[in-house]
């Protein structure tokens, strides 16, 4: 079961990375069910447009450095040859980096009215949104369906408690 998609996830999560970053792929597919949904509509309530402002500019951010200075270092190191996951770890970070200049376009146009009760959504928004979504969900699929089934199986546990202590840092958590 995950946490309530409106909560932040519990600290105490973090005390199993993977399980945190698992938990944290499913809000963020709700997070890009919500985008989707707005894509169509064109516009936002206050609300949601201050939810994924949130969530693009602190917790994607947090989530990205989770994996990209912690995570998939941690499993090039451990990763066998034949598990060919260079190739999906450089997929990955392509896909972040794509995602991140549309987040960029994303929290400009939802921030652009933050006295207004709703945010209309132009064209060009609602375009880049889809594809920030597609590739999200692309992204989310290859993460959950390789790297987050292989990591438990090449991880060390202290691998893994310093992949759990680096994101509490990140995330100003006292490690106890």
């Amino acid at each position: 079961m995950f946490p309530d998609e409106e909560a932040p996830l519990p600290f105490a999560l973090l005390d199993d990375p993977l399980a945190y970053i698992l938990a944290a792929n499913m809000r963020h597919r709700a997070l890009c069910a919500m985008l989707r949904r707005i894509a169509t509509e064109r516009i936002a309530s206050r609300l949601e447009a201050d939810r994924i402002i949130a969530c693009l500019t602190i917790e994607w951010p947090l989530h990205r450095e989770d994996e990209g200075l912690d995570l998939f270092p941690s499993l090039r190191r451990r990763a066998l040859p034949a598990d060919e996951l260079g190739v999906t770890l450089a997929c990955l970070d392509a896909q972040h980096r794509r995602s991140a200049a549309m987040a960029e376009i994303i929290v400009e146009a939802l921030s652009s009215r933050p006295a207004d009760a709703v945010v209309p959504v132009d064209v060009r928004t609602s375009e880049v949104m889809q594809a920030y979504v597609a590739n999200e969900l692309r992204r989310i699929a290859l993460e959950n369906g390789v790297v987050l089934a292989l990591a438990p199986i090449r991880l060390t546990r202290p691998d893994q408690r310093a992949i759990s202590r680096a994101m509490k840092a990140r995330r100003g958590v006292v490690d106890a």
